[in-house]
């Protein structure tokens, strides 16, 4: 079966404003607590063999590759993804938070598609 190089918007199921959505637990930590980060992106993980009934080829592999997570500018975790993540992931870690940072989230799907988010920490 033949492999459609393109993936049609519809059927990749995309928003066009697509972000990491970063939950924080507690909301507002106290200098030296624990920080439970959530991080959650709206994506459909599609593993490939899809057929696309309008022209009946198969759909490619479309999914997050990594996740990569820095504060104050300094690495804190990365994650190797593959086909077998469910749809819309959710990844999860946790911070000492010592002092106010920012924290940066960035991932990227096969397609080369980048999605990126940031927010302020306050101690």
């Amino acid at each position: 079966m033949e492999i459609s190089e393109e993936i049609p918007k519809e059927l990749v199921g995309l928003k066009e404003d697509v972000k990491p959505r970063i939950i924080l637990k507690p909301k507002e930590p106290k200098k030296g607590g624990l920080l439970e980060i959530r991080v959650k992106i709206e994506h459909p993980q599609d593993p490939g063999g899809r057929v696309d009934k309008a022209t009946g080829k198969a759909m490619p592999r479309h999914y997050i590759t990594t996740m990569k997570a820095s504060y104050g500018g300094e690495p804190l975790c990365s994650y190797d993804c593959t086909t077998g993540l469910s749809n819309d992931p959710i990844f999860g870690f946790m911070l000492m938070v010592d002092k106010p940072g920012t924290l940066k989230v960035e991932m990227e799907c096969n397609i080369g598609n980048k999605f990126e988010n940031i927010v302020e920490i306050k101690v």
